[in-house]
């Protein structure tokens, strides 16, 4: 499964010149994205890029698969930036940089968790949680 949607967004960065580094596995409800000042639903299937906020409303959530392996769980009336991700293991190059503003998030860490536990930065208003581990939940009010 998880070789199916590596994959599939290599082939959707070759097809369109993108540079994908997720995809949306599940939606309930309304959950919204902001990329380069345009405000769209997400669906499943959707790419998601470095830069993109991720807005879930009430009653609503969404769960992503990065192209590591990582994997993020948003509820409801969540706020989430993807400000970096680097995944190039033929270069040894790895940098997730990723931020709860609001809501609550349940990360699962994929590759660069494993091999590069450092260059995994995932922020909330009050500080950075290193990864060190392989999976954690946080909620910001």
């Amino acid at each position: 499964m998880k070789k199916t949607v590596i994959l599939l967004i290599l082939f959707v960065s070759v097809i369109y010149g993108k540079n994908p580094i997720a995809i949306v596995k599940s939606t309930v409800g309304r959950v919204e994205i902001k990329r380069q000042n345009r405000v769209m639903q997400i669906k499943i299937g959707a790419i998601l890029e470095k830069g993109d906020i991720i807005m879930t409303k009430g009653q609503s959530n969404i769960g992503i698969i990065f192209d590591d392996g990582s994997r993020l769980s948003l509820g409801e009336n969540s706020v989430f930036n993807i400000n970096r991700f680097t995944f190039k293991p033929n270069q040894n190059r790895y940098n997730i940089d990723l931020k709860l503003s609001k809501g609550k998030a349940l990360f699962n860490s994929g590759k660069i968790g494993k091999l590069a536990p450092k260059a995994v930065k995932f922020r909330i208003p009050e500080g950075v949680i290193g990864i060190r581990g392989t999976e954690f939940l946080v909620e910001v009010k």
